[in-house]
């Protein structure tokens, strides 16, 4: 176990701990009692948190990161270790991410240490300063995922780090806006092109196979059932269209959704829905729902027997948005990416950063010149 205690431009003073992971439900105890008094995404939840760590993480390289602020502890979070060049070479520590491409494949967003409510910048400000002064042997601490209003760079920068990140854009809806107004979503937040395309594919799919209807999986098993569905037909897509596996090709990702589905709740974890029009079955959207937000994650659309409609996907994120604000959801995130169909259906965009924090020194500098090279933002 290593500790340090540091203090930032806060007067509180922080202790950070890394040490190996206790027993499962003694940490998801631990979780969930920090979790109530957070703002934590879905993504910091332990329906999340608790299905990785029993269905993809390494436990024997993962590590608890705790931040305790006068005897109270005010962050967790879990870093998994990686080190290269046969286990020789020096760690990439990694924020609820293994280091591999499938297990990461699952995309985590809106991520971070999970922290007391108010805490959140001097949580990982006082975890990115115990690396730099107390571990050794490290080379790169990445954290993906996170809300770039949540970083507090200033507070980072330091002559002995590197800091580098790639920004994307969060499209959204404000969906307790529109509620507020009065408003309705496709009447008034897609422009006039977009509203031609939903308009258009919806007649033509009625006059087709008959009226449109949303039904939402209720229980476990109609869960269960409805991803299966979605699977198929993303799958399908994917295969057929570019030989890829798309997101469900390895099955681990399977093991760790359906995992996922069994912890969720009705208010809380994985929410499945389906468009019909009449007895066609249009697609599917699996959504992670969380106090008053959904966001978008995955969707299967039977391209064989709609794609000549138009627009199903469009119609089909469309119709959901529309159920979610009658239904009394506060948010409707798109998720991260430079997509047109995203930003054509969203009101306004955050911004979310791949920080990588790495030490200074000829091993940074090679890594340096690799992100460049890609294009990655390297951060004055």
């Amino acid at each position: 176990m290593r500790r340090s205690a540091e203090t930032g431009a806060s007067a509180a003073r922080y202790d950070v701990r890394v040490e190996r992971l206790p027993a499962l439900d003694v940490l998801e105890a631990r979780w969930r009692a920090l979790e109530a008094r957070s703002r934590g995404s879905f993504f910091q939840s332990w329906i999340w948190i608790g299905t990785w760590l029993r269905t993809l993480c390494p436990l024997p390289r993962a590590r608890l990161m705790s931040v305790w602020c006068d005897d109270e502890c005010v962050g967790l979070g879990i870093v998994v270790e990686q080190r290269r060049l046969f286990a020789l070479g020096l760690k990439h520590v990694r924020l609820h991410q293994v280091g591999e491409r499938v297990a990461d494949s699952i995309t985590v967003e809106f991520n971070g240490v999970l922290s007391l409510t108010g805490c959140e910048h001097d949580v990982l400000a006082a975890c990115v300063a115990h690396f730099e002064h107390r571990e050794r042997h490290w080379l790169t601490l990445y954290l993906p995922g996170l809300d770039v209003d949540g970083i507090p760079l200033e507070r980072l920068r330091s002559p002995r780090l590197r800091l580098q990140m790639t920004a994307r854009p969060t499209p959204y809806v404000d969906l307790a806006s529109l509620r507020h107004s009065q408003q309705d979503y496709v009447s008034t937040v897609p422009g006039s092109s977009t509203r031609a395309r939903l308009r258009r594919t919806a007649r033509k799919l009625a006059d087709q196979f008959g009226p449109l209807a949303c039904s939402t999986a209720v229980t476990q098993q109609d869960r269960l059932a409805f991803f299966d569905e979605l699977v198929h037909l993303h799958q399908a897509h994917w295969d057929e269209d570019s030989g890829e596996h798309g997101a469900f090709g390895d099955p681990r990702i399977i093991a760790f959704h359906r995992a996922l589905i069994a912890a969720s709740t009705s208010e809380a974890g994985v929410h499945l829905m389906r468009l019909d029009a009449g007895d066609a079955v249009v697609g599917y959207l699996y959504h992670l729902v969380w106090r008053g937000t959904s966001c978008f994650y995955q969707a299967g659309i039977d391209y064989r027997q709609v794609g000549q409609s138009g627009s199903p996907g469009l119609l089909l994120l469309a119709s959901a948005i529309n159920e979610f604000l009658g239904n009394g959801y506060d948010r409707y995130e798109l998720m991260a990416g430079h997509v047109d169909y995203k930003r054509s259906l969203a009101m306004a965009e955050g911004r979310m950063g791949w920080l990588s924090v790495d030490r200074v020194g000829w091993r940074a500098r090679i890594v340096d010149l690799y992100r460049r090279r890609r294009g990655d933002e390297v951060v004055p």
